[in-house]
């Protein structure tokens, strides 16, 4: 079974073995041993900068204008 994660390092061995004990359940494959592959996908949009289209930008200006401080 493979899982698709970003802190895949955080994941506890405990939380693991619950996950597998789950797919083992809900396949109903009981004593079917089941491997768990964790793979980390590349995030697209790092390193780029959200720019606003001009429209964002006069709606942010307008909300802004009324914000109470």
């Amino acid at each position: 079974i493979v899982i698709h994660g970003n802190q895949l390092d955080a994941l506890p061995a405990s939380y693991r073995r619950y996950l597998m004990n789950q797919f083992r359940k809900a396949l109903k494959m009981v004593g079917t041993p089941i491997r768990l592959v964790l793979k980390r996908g590349e995030n697209p949009f790092e390193g780029k900068k959200n720019e606003l289209t001009d429209r964002q930008k006069r709606r942010r200006q307008r909300l802004l204008k009324h914000k109470k401080d």
